[in-house]
C-alpha cells in the first residue's frame, strides 16, 4: 500500500465503515430525490461527520462516497483510482454514466493522455471563439420565438434544450433536422429507470448513425469539429473506433448536462429577481456570476464518474482497498464551506475559482469552455429580451427529472 495521506492510526475507523458496510447499516445512494437545484441535504451532514462513507448502490455493491473538496480533487488526480476499470466493471450501477470502455473518458494514462492531446488539437479556444456569433444568433431566435407565441412559455423544451443540442449539432456539424432524435438518445442512454440492455440499445442506435455520419465527413470534409476529428485520428493513426465514441460523447454529455445548467440558471434567475437585475444592470458581472450558477447548481443525482482503486490508497483518515470503487460527489464538494464561505448563499461577486462542476485533472471537461460561453450569452439574452420574465406557477408544481443520472428540470413555465 501506498500511503500519501495522513500518518494518524486509523485501523479502528477502517474497522468501523467495513462492520457498518458488511451489517448493511451504510446509507442508501443516490439519495431519496428532491426537488430544486440544490444537492441532498445528506451532503452537509457528511462533510461535517463522517466525510468518507461507505453507501449501497441500487445493485446492493458496496462504494466509498466522498464529499469534501480537498477529497474530492485527490479523487480526481490520484491515478491509482482508475476510471477505466470502474467502466469495465460488470452490472447496472454504472451503465448511464460510464461511457463504453475504450473511449477517452474511460482510460487511463498513459492511454488518455495521447488521445486527449488529439481531442485538444481540435476542440479549441478558437473554434469556440468562432462559435459565439452562432451562439447568441441561436439564443436570440428561440426567445424571439418564445415572445411571437405569447406567455406562457417553457423555458426547458422552448430554450434549455434546443440551445444546447442546437450548438452542439452546429459545433459538430450534424444536420438540424435530427436534433430531436439525439435528444431522445440522450435521455434514453441517461435514464436511470432503464435496464443495461435499454441503455445498450440506445448507445448501439446512437453508434451506428455517428458511425455513418463520420464516414460521410471522411469523403466530403467540412470546416466542422467531426470532420477535425476525423482527419486527426486518421493522421495519427489511432484507433477509428474512437473517432466513434468521442463524438458519442460529447453529443451525449454536452447535451443532458449542458441543458440542465441552462435551465437550472433560468431557475435561478426567476427566484432571485434581484440578482436578475441587477446583472441587466452591470453585464459585465456576467462571466462571474455564470461560474458562480456553475458552483452553485446541483447537476448529478449520482454522485459523479466511479472510480476503482488498482491498489490500497489512503484517503483521509479511511483506507480505501484495491477494488473498492469510490465516487467524488462533486454537488457536495462545491457547497463545502472550507473552500466557499456561505456555500448555499448566491453571491455574484464570489469568483469560485476551484469549483468542480467540471471535474478537475485529468478528464476535467473538455467542453468547459464552451459551456462557459453558452451560459454566459443564454444569461445575457434571457435578462435581456425578458426583462420581466417571472414564473408561471408555484414552485411547488415545476416538475424534476426523477429517472435521470442529472438533475434537471422537465419544463419551466414563464410568463412576462
Amino acid at each position: 500500500m501506498t500511503d500519501t495521506g495522513t500518518d494518524t492510526d486509523t485501523a479502528d475507523t477502517d474497522t468501523a465503515e467495513a462492520d457498518a458496510a458488511d451489517a448493511g447499516q451504510c446509507p442508501a445512494f443516490p439519495f431519496a430525490f428532491r426537488p430544486g437545484v440544490d444537492p441532498a441535504p445528506e451532503y452537509a451532514r457528511l462533510r461535517a461527520e463522517r466525510p468518507i462513507i461507505r453507501v449501497r448502490l441500487p445493485s446492493g455493491h458496496r462504494a466509498w462516497l466522498v464529499t469534501r473538496h480537498m477529497d474530492a480533487r485527490r479523487v480526481f488526480t490520484d491515478q491509482r483510482l482508475s476510471r477505466a476499470a470502474a467502466c469495465n466493471a460488470e452490472g447496472d450501477d454504472f451503465a448511464g454514466i460510464n461511457p463504453p470502455a475504450g473511449s477517452l473518458f474511460a482510460l487511463d494514462p498513459p492511454e488518455h493522455t495521447a488521445l486527449r492531446a488529439l481531442v485538444n488539437k481540435t476542440f479549441t479556444a478558437r473554434r469556440v471563439e468562432d462559435l459565439k456569433p452562432q451562439i447568441t444568433l441561436v439564443a436570440e431566435r428561440l426567445v424571439a420565438r418564445l415572445v411571437e407565441q405569447g406567455p406562457p412559455a417553457d423555458l426547458v423544451g422552448g430554450f434549455a434544450q434546443p440551445l444546447s443540442m442546437t450548438v452542439l449539432c452546429r459545433l459538430l456539424g450534424v444536420p438540424e433536422s435530427d436534433h430531436a432524435t439525439f435528444i431522445a438518445w440522450s435521455h434514453a442512454l441517461l435514464s436511470t429507470a432503464g435496464t443495461g440492455g435499454e441503455v445498450a440499445d440506445a448507445r448501439g442506435r446512437l453508434g451506428r448513425y455517428v458511425a455513418q455520419f463520420i464516414e460521410t465527413r471522411r469523403r466530403e470534409p467540412t470546416d466542422d469539429l467531426v470532420s477535425a476529428l476525423v482527419a486527426a485520428v486518421d493522421r495519427e493513426a489511432a484507433a477509428p473506433h474512437q473517432a466513434i465514441l468521442l463524438v458519442m460523447a460529447i453529443l451525449v454529455g454536452g447535451h443532458d448536462s449542458m441543458a440542465n445548467q441552462l435551465a437550472g440558471t433560468a431557475y435561478l434567475l426567476l427566484t432571485h429577481p434581484d440578482l436578475a437585475a441587477r446583472l441587466r444592470a452591470e453585464p459585465e458581472l456576467v462571466p462571474e456570476a455564470a461560474e458562480e450558477f456553475l458552483r452553485y447548481t446541483s447537476l448529478i443525482a449520482v454522485g459523479g464518474f466511479p472510480r476503482v482503486a488498482l491498489e490500497d490508497v489512503r484517503l483521509g483518515d479511511v483506507l480505501i482497498k484495491a477494488g473498492d470503487t469510490v465516487i467524488a460527489a462533486v454537488d457536495s464538494a462545491n457547497r463545502d464551506g472550507s473552500v466557499f464561505p456561505h456555500p448555499d448563499e448566491l453571491h455574484v461577486e464570489r469568483r469560485p475559482r476551484g469549483h468542480l462542476a467540471f471535474g478537475h485533472g485529468t478528464h476535467r471537461c473538455l467542453g468547459a469552455q464552451l459551456a462557459r460561453a453558452e451560459l454566459g450569452i443564454a444569461i445575457t439574452t434571457l435578462i435581456g429580451a425578458l426583462p420581466d420574465m417571472r414564473p408561471a406557477c408555484p414552485a411547488g408544481e415545476l416538475e424534476w427529472e426523477r429517472d435521470s443520472l442529472g438533475r434537471g428540470l422537465r419544463s419551466l413555465p414563464v410568463t412576462w
